[in-house]
């Protein structure tokens, strides 16, 4: 674990906010899509990381939120719906820089019939 010195010395960046999210649901649990972007040798290179956001409860100690490290079981169905979703997402949008995938070949048709080899891009 970092100690503050560690933290001190480090940069501040900028909030993240995340490209896309489901929630936050009953309990404050929720899930989260964030885009990253990275330098390499190659270029700037995106990617994508999902991030699950825990459940909270007002601490009967402090009067504040905190997280708790676990989910109860009435969490579970919408965080499954929720991380399908961010799995889909992730899926079928293409990163910054890259193409869409082209659409599939056998549903181009011409002049109202399907011309094998003659495609018209």
């Amino acid at each position: 674990m970092a100690t503050t010195k560690e933290k001190e010395k480090r940069p501040k960046r900028e909030k993240r906010h995340p490209e896309r999210k489901w929630g936050p649901f009953a309990g404050g649990s929720g899930v989260a899509v964030f885009l990253n972007q990275f330098e390499t040798a190659q270029g700037t290179r995106y990617a994508r990381s999902i991030v699950l956001a825990p459940r909270r409860f007002l601490s009967k100690k402090t009067g504040e939120l905190e997280d708790a490290g676990s989910y109860r079981p009435v969490d579970v169905p919408a965080i499954l719906l929720a991380l399908q979703a961010a799995h889909e997402f992730c899926v079928n949008t293409p990163l910054p820089g890259e193409a869409a995938e082209p659409e599939d070949l056998d549903s181009v048709v011409t002049n109202g019939e399907a011309e094998a080899g003659n495609v018209p891009f």
